[in-house]
């Protein structure tokens, strides 16, 4: 079970403007008066002054683990040796750059991981300087797993599913699950605003889905979505890439919330994460997983929103989703940084 949150951070800007025309100058010569805004904001960001905000609200929420930061296309930290508790240390690498970022920054990723509750959390906060007028300027993703649903180093997969086949059965594991995830996401929320106050800071979503690959095709395993905006998108997956137990956990939960009586609220998604269904709705109507066999994924033909599209939804954010050391310059443009 995948447990996925989004914040999105606004910040007042400018608006920018483009070059005139050869003829547009000589209109202005004789005295007209040019329109020369554009859809796209500047917002004056220093990559120190988004970094403390962010790890102020981080500590206050007891998060202390980095995992890295990546500005422009310069790595400034990767925890490579997984050290636990060493968010001062991303703080003094930056200190050690402020040379060249505190002046500003085009782009930049700050990512920490935490546990608490039973759940191993991932939380990623990307910022621009540069976007479009009704985007926000920064998007902070969280992502989660049930550690105790987590394969255990050297299990196989018949090992894997005896252990976990009990606990999929048992549909209070899962609600509390959601409910302390919906909890973190909410807190973090608020600790963003009072790190913030000059910023409109807005949860999008918190919520608990469950991948259903039509016909066990392994598309779930697939490569992962790379910009924030995209329905698939899990930053827990970009630093921990999915194990092919996954696709076990996924089967074995569709297969047991169908048959309970209440089963929990989680969503079913496609591979490319579309919505299906909630648990109960497909429980009641199996024909909704049947459907996405057939390729229907319920959202018609809408472009990037359709699941046939895949994970590319032409938004070039460019991140390769995997691993730590993406060396933050595949983000590329924000392209469809809204709803």
């Amino acid at each position: 079970m995948r447990l996925i949150g989004q914040i999105h951070v606004s910040l007042k800007g400018s608006i920018i403007q483009r070059d005139p025309t050869l003829w547009e100058k000589l209109k202005r010569g004789f005295g007209a008066k040019l329109d020369l805004d554009t859809d796209r904001m500047r917002v004056e960001l220093e990559a120190t002054a988004v970094v403390d905000q962010v790890r102020r609200a981080l500590v206050q929420l007891g998060v202390g683990n980095a995992l890295s930061l990546v500005i422009d296309d310069t790595v400034i930290f990767q925890d490579t040796d997984g050290k636990p508790d060493d968010l001062p240390d991303l703080v003094l690498a930056l200190s050690e750059h402020s040379s060249v970022f505190g002046r500003g920054f085009t782009e930049l990723k700050f990512a920490a991981e935490h546990e608490e509750a039973g759940l191993h959390l991932v939380i990623e906060a990307r910022a621009r300087t540069e976007h479009a007028e009704d985007e926000p300027a920064g998007i902070v993703s969280v992502g989660g797993r049930l550690r105790d649903l987590e394969p255990r180093a050297g299990e196989g997969a018949e090992d894997y599913r005896r252990r976990v086949e009990p606990l999929a059965k048992d549909p209070a594991l899962f609600e509390t699950a959601r409910l302390q995830f919906e909890s973190f996401v909410g807190r973090l929320e608020g600790a963003l605003k009072a790190a913030m106050p000059e910023a409109r800071v807005e949860q999008r979503h918190a919520e608990a889905r469950v991948v259903h690959a039509p016909s066990g095709d392994g598309a779930a395993a697939g490569p992962q979505p790379a910009s924030p905006t995209h329905p698939g998108y899990d930053p827990f997956m970009v630093y921990y890439p999915p194990s092919p137990l996954s696709m076990v956990l996924d089967v074995m939960l569709i297969s047991s919330f169908m048959h309970m009586l209440s089963p929990p609220h989680v969503l079913f998604v496609s591979p490319a994460g579309m919505p299906l269904g909630t648990a109960q709705e497909a429980a009641a109507n199996p024909d909704l997983l049947s459907d996405a066999d057939r390729g229907d994924d319920g959202a018609g033909d809408e472009g990037a929103g359709d699941e046939g599209d895949g994970p590319d939804d032409g938004d070039p954010w460019g991140d390769d989703g995997g691993g730590l050391d993406d060396g933050g310059g595949d983000l590329g443009d924000f392209g469809d940084f809204g709803d």
